[in-house]
């Protein structure tokens, strides 16, 4: 029965050999069949018909229709180059010496807002957005002339006050001055983007796409007071108890092409810091008028137009805080950021300026325009 027992002993031991074999074997299938589909995940093929490294998608994932809306809160400030409109004088005729400090519109701080829409395709990760802004702000200042000094007017002719005789009569200062600043944004933005890592914790989103927009600038200026002064021959005017009633108007609508890129740095526990910037190149009109009036006659009035079409080129940048939260098993997605944004708008304001030399004459301002603020966006997604 020995005998019998170990010649059991290498049937038992060959069993389980071919045992373990079979089952590292069929370890081994299950690990190369999970390595290929691991590879199928970061594999693509690109549109050239090559293979590379595949980008995760970084935008939110939700078991939902694809659907996302979004609305900011903007508290944003105004600033546009050349609203001077006077300076004052340490003398009561606007004479040399001349020492002063010029005055110019000061804008409040106001509300706004930004509405969107968008959706996430299937191919590739892509979507689509469309937002439009909403800013309306305005300012104003004035100046009034001290004892023995006077205000210097910079908008508008000194040939307004002009008389029948030709007597060569000017108006060169006043006692005060009042300027107006009404100011009106909107703006439509339509994007195509894909969201994606480019390590662990960073992801981008570049987009393309068109951007239009409407601006709308007025400013009224209004000049009283002043005793005459006599001249060589003629009067350097103040106004008396008349008024010089100035307006200008300059009206923008442009349509373009739009880029830029948005970073995100996650920080974990849903928390991120976000950075973007983009670009617009505008090509639009812009309806420019300028009014002249004085009220101690109805014939002294200037009545100029000066449209034009020309380039407007624009930036935006955007940094900040912001928390994203899935809702209700993925099927849902919030966010939340709050961040600094502003723009920047070259050679908007087109308004006239009055140059008296021998004759009237213009040339245009041709100053900048930039708005910069807190914005509060918030984003969901179905």
């Amino acid at each position: 029965m020995k005998v019998g027992f170990f010649r059991k002993i290498p049937v038992a031991i060959a069993s389980l050999v071919a045992s373990s074999t079979a089952f590292a074997a069929m370890d081994m299938d299950s690990r190369v069949s999970q390595l290929e589909d691991q590879m199928q995940q970061v594999r693509t093929e690109t549109a050239m018909g090559t293979y590379g490294a595949q980008t995760a998608t970084a935008r939110p994932d939700v078991d939902g229709r694809g659907w996302f809306l979004s609305f900011d809160v903007l508290y944003w400030h105004a600033k546009v180059g050349g609203t001077e409109f006077a300076y004052s004088d340490n003398s009561p005729a606007a004479t040399l010496p001349i020492k002063g400090r010029t005055k110019d519109v000061d804008f409040d701080w106001d509300w706004g807002f930004r509405v969107g829409a968008g959706y996430n395709f299937a191919h590739d990760g892509w979507d689509a957005y469309l937002h439009y802004t909403w800013f309306d702000s305005g300012g104003s200042d004035s100046t009034s002339a001290g004892l023995n000094s006077s205000v210097v007017p910079i908008r508008g002719s000194s040939q307004i006050v002009a008389t029948a005789d030709n007597s060569g009569d000017q108006f060169l200062f006043c006692n005060s001055a009042k300027s107006q600043y009404d100011f009106d944004y909107q703006a439509l933005d339509l994007e195509l983007g894909r969201a994606y890592f480019i390590s662990g914790k960073l992801s981008f989103r570049p987009h393309w796409g068109l951007k239009t927009a409407w601006m709308d600038q007025e400013q009224i200026t209004r000049y009283t007071g002043g005793n005459p002064v006599e001249g060589d021959g003629f009067e350097t005017l103040g106004l008396g108890v008349s008024t010089v009633h100035i307006k200008d108007d300059c009206d923008f609508w442009g349509l373009g092409p739009r880029v830029g890129v948005e970073s995100k740095w996650h920080l974990g526990y849903g928390f991120s810091i976000f950075g973007n910037v983009s670009g617009a190149l505008l090509f639009g009109h812009f309806d420019v008028n300028h009014k002249e009036r004085w009220t101690a006659t109805g014939d002294n009035r200037i009545n100029l137009s000066a449209n034009r079409h020309a380039f407007s080129p624009t930036a935006q940048l955007q940094l900040g805080l912001r928390y994203d939260k899935y809702l209700h098993d993925n099927r849902q997605h919030f966010g939340i950021g709050l961040g600094f944004e502003s723009q920047y708008w070259w050679r908007q304001n087109q308004m006239l300026k009055i140059d008296d030399a021998a004759v009237l004459k213009y040339e245009r301002y041709s100053d900048d325009v930039s708005m910069h603020g807190l914005t509060i966006d918030i984003r969901f997604d179905f």
